[in-house]
């Protein structure tokens, strides 16, 4: 099936470069305070977070942990369309705060439909074409928010029943929209952005590299910028730290060990000046 979708060139704003940057460097900083840094099955659990890292409880498993990559993305994608056309227009939250968890639903869904190779597994076309189906039965903004109103009846167990037999994901929207708008406005928007740069950080940390070079090829994809952030940070599989002090950091690429501890930065710049 051919899949099409408008794509949108966007420059990443310094605000969501921030927002990238200390969610990666704060697992980082975890993995080596909080965890023996030379056990690679511990590492590997931070690396595969997908929103179950930054959410408390049990509560958001079904949509994070308990389903498909996939599925998980067009859910959240969707639930976080519905929370944007409800808080637009909010005072009391930051605007570039709501935009930015926007962009970032958008991008994960752009991968899922237009880059799905990048992804760890693609997203089947039947459970794509069923949620397009569905969602033309919607007329406007005012039936889907409308639909996804806290405040009509629900059913939580009909729901489980249903989630864990049926293809549709739009039950799934439902209960996650219903969760999501429960909660107060700031704390709704931080958990969004918080999850999304989670989920990308896990589709970037298990990326498969000859991927990221065939997208190269077109320019380049912010997933690429994220993984090379990643394994600089040590947040990758491929990493190695040696036994020292101050645990600098070897990586594999293309056979050779590269060390990009902060020595070598040093050394390597220190280099540079006396040939300026």
């Amino acid at each position: 099936m051919m899949r099409q979708m408008h794509v949108n060139r966007k420059d990443l704003n310094v605000g969501l470069q921030g927002l990238i940057f200390k969610h990666l460097l704060k697992k980082a900083q975890k993995i080596k305070e909080d965890f023996n840094v030379f056990d690679k099955n511990l590492r590997s659990k931070i690396i595969g977070q997908r929103g179950d890292g930054v959410l408390e409880g049990e509560d958001y498993k079904w949509c994070t942990t308990e389903v498909e990559f996939s599925r998980s993305i067009l859910v959240w994608h969707l639930a976080t369309e519905i929370c944007y056309l409800g808080d637009k227009d909010g005072s009391n939250v930051s605007s570039e705060f709501v935009i930015n968890g926007r962009y970032l639903s958008e991008y994960m869904m752009y991968l899922l439909v237009i880059r799905p190779n990048m992804l760890s597994k693609g997203f089947g076309d039947e459970e794509y074409l069923e949620t397009l189906r569905e969602l033309r039965g919607f007329g406007n903004v005012d039936l889907i928010l409308g639909r996804y109103n806290e405040s009509r009846g629900y059913d939580d167990i009909a729901f489980q029943r249903r989630w864990k037999t049926e293809k549709s994901v739009l039950i799934g929207v439902e209960k996650l929209a219903r969760q999501l708008r429960s909660l107060e406005l700031k704390k709704r928007w931080e958990m969004i952005n918080e999850v999304w740069v989670e989920m990308l950080a896990h589709a970037a940390a298990h990326c498969p590299w000859k991927e990221h070079t065939q997208q190269l090829r077109r320019g380049g994809e912010l997933l690429t910028h994220v993984s090379l952030l990643m394994l600089h940070l040590g947040l990758s599989e491929q990493y190695e730290y040696k036994g020292s002090d101050d645990l600098p950091i070897l990586t594999r690429l293309t056979g050779k060990l590269i060390d990009v501890s902060p020595q070598s930065s040093t050394k390597t710049k220190r280099k540079s000046d006396k040939n300026i």
